[in-house]
């Protein structure tokens, strides 16, 4: 159940994800209507394998951190933090705060709009797996958010499956918006971006509430 939640979280949170690098899947259909599709296919499965990559990234430090001390102290404390950082992202996903990381993204997004511009315009098929590898390491509330969710369970395993049902959550919204180069509507989007903070709030509560023993432990050595 958790992972179909965090499914769900990703897919209310995949406008963002458009607002924030939709240049990007524009930017491969453009000239390439005839191998669009292919090209933005392969483009959506490199960002998830560095969406996977950073949840065992994420699990595996999770788990050396309460393998460096007591487990039942170290586990409570890793929780606590994960879900702490996960309510205030979904606070500034929400507006509440103000935006922590929104002008590094823009910065990072535009340099790497410079470094990989021939990337986004080469017909090679490996070009859009390449720029989805490195797309998905920019700044990003939502990233940050499960990466602290994948490092609460100490699993490299249960950390991958967190990032990858987090980014399949995502991907529905990116291929349509590659594909038919259109976007919803701002109330549309408004509204799914609610739905995000809201999730991503939810999802630290819970975190912190297994901190506490109020809810059963998940991921390995629990």
């Amino acid at each position: 159940m958790t992972y179909v939640l965090i499914f769900l979280g990703g897919l209310a949170g995949s406008l963002h994800c458009v607002g924030m690098c939709g240049a990007f899947p524009l930017a491969l259909g453009a000239g390439a209507r005839s191998r669009n599709l292919l090209r933005q296919l392969l483009y959506n499965f490199g960002r998830l394998n560095t969406l996977v990559f950073i949840g065992a990234v994420s699990g595996a430090l999770g788990a050396a951190f309460v393998a460096a001390g007591p487990i039942r102290m170290f586990a409570r404390l890793l929780a606590i933090i994960a879900g702490t950082f996960m309510i205030v992202v979904g606070l500034e996903v929400l507006g509440v705060l103000a935006q922590m990381t929104a002008r590094g993204a823009a910065l990072a997004q535009a340099t790497v709009g410079r470094v990989l511009g021939g990337v986004m315009r080469s017909r090679s098929p490996v070009a859009p797996l390449a720029l989805g590898v490195f797309n998905a390491f920019l700044p990003c509330q939502l990233i940050y958010a499960f990466a602290a969710r994948a490092a609460s369970t100490a699993s490299v395993t249960d950390g991958m499956l967190t990032m990858l049902c987090f980014g399949l959550g995502t991907v529905p919204a990116m291929l349509s918006l590659g594909v038919a180069g259109v976007l919803a509507r701002p109330t549309v989007r408004a509204r799914l971006s609610t739905a995000s903070g809201v999730l991503i709030i939810a999802f630290g509560v819970l975190t912190m509430l297994r901190a506490f023993d109020v809810l059963p432990h998940t991921g390995h050595g629990h």
